[in-house]
């Protein structure tokens, strides 16, 4: 039903894309086999070869061949249908119901819900980027000016009207745009930190959950707005962070030392010590690893905040909403959480151990063999995904436990 079953039985395959209750697997030859929720892009995938990579809203999946010509499938609703019919795309966005894709002269085309980013894209301007919140879009052009379209509420309106921004990050309706000079600008719901950003500069890099937003300064100082109580106040005082993570309403700093502060719904029970390296999350628990493979969790116990080995020698955990898995370098795994949402570890498992990690800077988290998808909601699937986001744009990695 949520595709933890149905996967192909062959081989070749190079990569695993999802929707909520879907995935689809990309061939060396481009060709792609879809399974799980028939509504949600688990059948209607295209029968011929030549696709380079695969997009997804919530329910619909969108492929690229390298022609720059583009198919989609799924509900029609959510972008299963109205692609365009042209070459010449290079890179394809998504919010939860509507694409957006950016062609090699950096005009847009947008499909799915007219009302949630399918109408109103720009149509003049050189752009080099798209960022979405759940139901807006915002395009960066190549002079740093931004437009944005989509439902209002959701960022897409009340952008800048200035240029010299370099980067815009998203949760799930607000945009926080960064200039060279680390000052910030925000819109969207004032409730999800579309207002309340820093007024001074040289913040290096914002992170987000769904609800709120943290900026990181050079010094390693924190800053943080949003919805108090879910990340958008507590932020520590201190400074000498690294680098922030996220559940869906809290976040996790870590500092040079392998210390962590934790602050937010799921904030209470982080660990005292030091030596951790980095931090995997999922909706509602952290779970961090330390350099002797050890691992430490917190936050909800249904979802793996509680039951994580208590071993050594583990060397990537993954997650899926409400689940975890450790990795040793064996290739031999355990499994926490949600028994129902892969928190039970399989008796055995045809394992294939992972061989090159990207990550994604916007809020720390990790995928295998692949680069970030644009677009997730709170999938239910027992097919794990690396460093689960909530946000914008999830990573997803390419193994499953069917």
């Amino acid at each position: 039903q949520y595709g933890g079953t149905g996967a192909p039985s062959g081989s070749g395959y190079t990569m695993i894309y999802s929707t909520e209750y879907a995935f689809a697997a990309l061939k060396t030859d481009g060709s792609i086999t879809a399974w799980g929720r028939s509504g949600y892009g688990g059948s209607g995938a295209p029968s011929g070869s030549g696709y380079t990579k695969i997009y997804s809203t919530s329910r619909a999946f969108a492929a690229l061949k390298a022609d720059g010509s583009i198919k989609a499938w799924g509900d029609s609703d959510y972008g299963g249908s109205g692609a365009p019919s042209g070459s010449g795309y290079t890179k394809i966005y998504s919010n939860e119901t509507a694409f957006a894709a950016l062609q090699a002269d950096g005009s847009i085309t947008a499909w799915g819900r007219p009302y949630q980013g399918s109408a109103g894209a720009p149509s003049n301007g050189v752009y080099t980027k798209i960022y979405s919140t759940e139901r807006a879009f915002a395009a960066l052009e190549a002079n740093g000016s931004i437009k944005v379209w989509g439902k209002a509420g959701w960022g897409g309106t009340g952008a800048p009207d200035d240029s010299g921004y370099i980067k815009i990050y998203s949760n799930s309706a607000a945009f926080a745009a960064i200039k060279a000079d680390g000052s910030i600008k925000v819109w969207g719901d004032s409730d999800y930190g579309g207002s309340g950003a820093p007024y001074d500069k040289d913040y290096t890099e914002i992170y987000s959950n769904s609800f709120a937003f943290v900026a990181l300064k050079a010094d390693g100082s924190i800053t943080a707005w949003g919805k108090a109580g879910w990340g958008g106040t507590g932020a520590p005082d201190d400074s000498g962070y690294i680098k922030i993570y996220s559940t869906h309403k809290g976040f996790a700093a870590i500092k040079a030392d392998g210390s962590i502060k934790a602050w937010g719904v799921s904030g209470t029970g982080a660990p005292s010590d030091i030596g951790y390296t980095k931090i995997a999350s999922n909706f509602f628990a952290f779970a961090a690893l330390k350099a002797d493979g050890s691992i430490k969790a917190w936050g909800d116990s249904s979802s793996g905040g509680t039951g994580a080995p208590s071993g050594n020698g583990y060397t990537k955990i993954y997650s899926t909403s409400s689940a975890f898995v450790a990795l040793k370098a064996d290739g031999s795994i355990t499994a926490w959480g949600h028994s129902n949402l892969g928190g039970t570890t399989p008796a055995s498992i045809d394992w294939i151990v992972p061989t090159k990690v990207v990550s994604y800077p916007m809020n720390g988290d990790i995928s295998v063999d692949i680069e970030p998808i644009h677009r997730t909601t709170g999938h239910k699937s027992a097919a794990f995904v690396g460093g689960y986001n909530t946000i914008d744009a999830p990573t997803r990695m390419t193994w499953s436990l069917n």
